[in-house]
């Protein structure tokens, strides 16, 4: 709401001091000659914060933008969050636009760039600087939607690297039994358990490490996922042989079922297996492949792998050939 004030200055003269509080709003205020101008302003300054306008929030910094947004994102603490907190939180939200943005992007990808005494940061990848510049139009979208101290994002006009041509690297049979025998020499015992889950699974690391106890129902083979990388919750059936080893070390239901880091178990793994170019993630692009090559469809892909758009699934299209070579036998095949 608004508050005017009458203030009478030294040399006699009076001024009307208006000041406009509104939740969710830093406070503002100005000083008039008259008490209807006073009126007039506070009045439009009402109508802008119901209009979604920046005339409230033009001393809010980006910072405050990124802390005020939390509540309203997936990963708040991203690395792409903490970098433009650090490169540009200082900055009030007036004065970033997109030339700001896009010289921020050159820094990022290490090519030349004005100002900022030309200083260079470690280049990052083509999809590395897409993530961070989509994480930050994120937190404008809910300044404009959510907190209302937006108009305008200034990402909109700022070009996006190109989508990195998708990964294609998948386990073939060999590596996968030569990985298997790996980890279960393993020093670590959680290892091979852990890799046997993600390949008939499909689950990410992060899905992974973030299971409890309580998620796993062993007497159904199925174990439920509060929270994915989508926000969604999600089931997944589990196979006997992973059962009986989850069955074999049972913990309490408030226990994470993979509490240690299995980062160097799995690069000495992969080292004694001999096997190159292969990440973790890349098992849940084997498990996958090997859905479509045993004849699963994509819909049944995406049903287990948690995608939401079928384009994700159609990924793995190419893998079976398959179905496509007999869908032409049986309609061109009399063709001479």
């Amino acid at each position: 709401m608004a508050s005017i004030t009458k203030r009478r200055k030294r040399g006699g003269s009076i001024s009307w001091d208006a000041q406009v509080r509104i939740v969710g709003y830093p406070a503002t205020c100005r000083s008039f000659r008259t008490k209807l101008e006073a009126d007039l302003w506070a009045g439009r300054i009402e109508a802008a914060a119901k209009g979604r306008t920046l005339v409230l929030a033009k001393q809010m910094t980006l910072a405050h933008l990124i802390d005020a947004s939390r509540d309203y994102l997936k990963d708040p603490d991203s690395a792409a969050l903490r970098y433009w907190r650090e490169q540009i939180g200082m900055l009030r939200l007036i004065d970033i636009n997109s030339t700001v943005l896009a010289r921020h992007r050159d820094l990022l990808t290490g090519a030349p760039c004005r100002s900022y005494g030309h200083k260079r940061m470690k280049p990052r990848s083509d999809a590395t600087v897409r993530k961070y510049l989509i994480a930050l139009s994120c937190v404008y979208k809910v300044g404009m939607r959510d907190l209302r101290v937006c108009d305008t994002n200034p990402l909109a006009m700022v070009t996006k690297p190109p989508e990195g041509e998708w990964r294609k690297r998948f386990l073939s049979d060999d590596e996968r039994e030569r990985l298997l025998t790996e980890c279960k020499r393993s020093a670590s015992k959680d290892l091979y358990l852990a890799v046997l889950i993600s390949l008939t699974t499909g689950l990410r690391r992060g899905e992974l490490h973030r299971m409890h106890w309580r998620d796993m129902d062993l007497d159904r083979r199925w174990a439920v996922l509060p929270k994915t990388k989508n926000g969604t919750s999600r089931g997944v059936p589990l196979t006997q042989s992973v059962c009986k080893l989850l069955e074999m070390r049972r913990g309490k239901p408030d226990e994470l079922l993979f509490a240690v880091d299995l980062t160097k178990a799995w690069k000495n793994a992969m080292a004694r297996a001999e096997i190159e170019n292969f990440r973790w993630h890349d098992l849940r692009h084997t498990t996958g492949s090997n859905l479509v090559q045993n004849g699963a469809n994509l819909s049944e892909v995406a049903e287990l792998l948690g995608h939401k758009d079928i384009k994700m699934t159609s990924r793995y299209s190419h893998v079976n050939s398959d179905h496509t070579r007999n869908l032409v036998d049986r309609i061109m095949g009399d063709l001479q």
